[in-house]
C-alpha cells in the first residue's frame, strides 16, 4: 500500500508526496454531487483516479488499473 501525504489547508490544488518518494497533484473538481479531488502522479508506477468525496485521514481507496489493483492511503501532514 503507498500513502499519500496531504496538507488538510490546502482545499483546491496541492503537490503531494507519495511513500515510495514519488509525487502528483490533487485538484478539487466540481462533479454533480459536489467536490471531487483528482490525483495525478509524475510517475508511471500509479494510475491517476478520481476521489468522489473529501479526502479524510486514514482513508483508504482501492484503485483499479490496467495494473492490476493498487491501495492508497490518505495521511495528513502533521504540523510540526
Amino acid at each position: 500500500m503507498t500513502t499519500i501525504y496531504i496538507d488538510p489547508s490546502k482545499k483546491k490544488e496541492q503537490i503531494v508526496k507519495l511513500s515510495d518518494g514519488t509525487y502528483g497533484v490533487m485538484t478539487a473538481m466540481k462533479e454533480k454531487g459536489g467536490l471531487a479531488y483528482k490525483f495525478s502522479f509524475t510517475a508511471q508506477l500509479h494510475p491517476n483516479f478520481l476521489m468522489t468525496h473529501a479526502p479524510i485521514d486514514g482513508d483508504v481507496e482501492n484503485v483499479h488499473s490496467i495494473d492490476g489493483e493498487q491501495r492508497f492511503k490518505i495521511q495528513w501532514l502533521s504540523k510540526h
